[in-house]
């Protein structure tokens, strides 16, 4: 979408510092060129020129700056009148996941999504209807410390018994976040830290494949969950860079915006199409338009 962007000129900016910046501004529309928006935000907010345009790189999402209620106001009924769909909401309404947990072990059983503590006891039960939001990606991922099996060279009288530890390799990893509700909350899962006793017969070697498996049943299981981009792509075997991540942050930060897609642009008139993602996930997502244009390990 090009949109063309009024005359207002950067006097119409609200003054900077005359409030607390306590507001974030979500942007659900896609912005063909990011000059565009660097302009709404330098006009209406005041950014620096380079500011703003690593905001505007990052639209469709969460602007990473934090604004005054003024500021957020005015950048979201610019961007509106522009064509671009905006939100602006209070830091408290923006979802936090990084202290999300982590679940090691898990149950798909008839009537819900079932957690397990380490040990195996059941800490919670969430029924399928009260699956809300799946958002899988590839991250980069550290393999921590590994230790070489060769001795270290003898600088002293006797050799150190200490084996070399060697930098700490990167390798990838697949994350699955989810979102549920009645209490909301999210967890997150990781690939190849995750008990997969559930699948039985099914359980592969592969850690990777065991995921896959995981994954492809909660979305048959949970029909009406939203399904995020990547997530479909990850479950169609599209090409891995239709599901890939810089970090294990943007993939986060990516989660947080769907969390806000679903909450305030998917209503129940959507709620058919929601439930068809994936049943036939070629089809383009309901926000399409507005939001979007291994080493295996051995698995528990």
């Amino acid at each position: 979408m090009t949109a063309n962007i009024g005359s207002a000129t950067a006097s119409s900016a609200p003054p900077i510092g005359s409030e607390p910046a306590t507001c974030r501004v979500v942007v659900f529309g896609h912005v063909e060129d990011p000059t565009e928006f660097k302009q709404i935000l330098t006009e209406r907010a005041g950014l620096h020129p380079d500011d703003a345009m690593a905001a505007a790189r990052k639209v469709p999402g969460i602007l990473p700056m934090r604004l005054s209620r003024a500021e957020a106001r005015a950048v979201v009924d610019q961007a509106n009148q522009s064509g671009f769909r905006a939100i602006s909401l209070p830091e408290a309404a923006v979802p936090r996941l990084d202290r999300a947990e982590t679940i090691h072990h898990v149950r798909c059983q008839p009537e819900g999504l079932e957690l397990l503590e380490i040990h195996g006891r059941s800490k919670r039960l969430i029924p399928w209807s009260d699956l809300s939001l799946l958002s899988a990606g590839c991250v980069p991922c550290e393999d921590g410390q590994r230790f070489s099996a060769e001795p270290q060279v003898v600088v002293h009288a006797a050799p150190n018994p200490h084996r070399a530890a060697i930098e700490a390799g990167r390798r990838e990893g697949l994350v699955l976040w989810i979102a549920c509700e009645r209490p909301q909350n999210v967890y997150r899962l990781i690939h190849n830290q995750l008990n997969y006793e559930y699948l039985g017969t099914s359980k592969t070697a592969s850690a990777t494949q065991n995921f896959r498996l995981f994954v492809n049943d909660l979305a048959q299981r949970a029909r009406q969950v939203y399904l995020t981009p990547a997530t479909r792509a990850f479950l169609r075997h599209d090409l891995q860079r239709h599901f890939e991540f810089h970090s294990v942050d943007e993939l986060r930060d990516d989660t947080a915006f769907h969390i806000l897609v679903l909450r305030n642009c998917l209503g129940s008139a959507d709620a058919d199409t929601k439930s068809r993602a994936y049943e036939a996930p070629s089809t383009a997502n309901p926000l399409t338009a507005k939001v979007t244009g291994n080493d295996d390990h051995e698995s528990h």
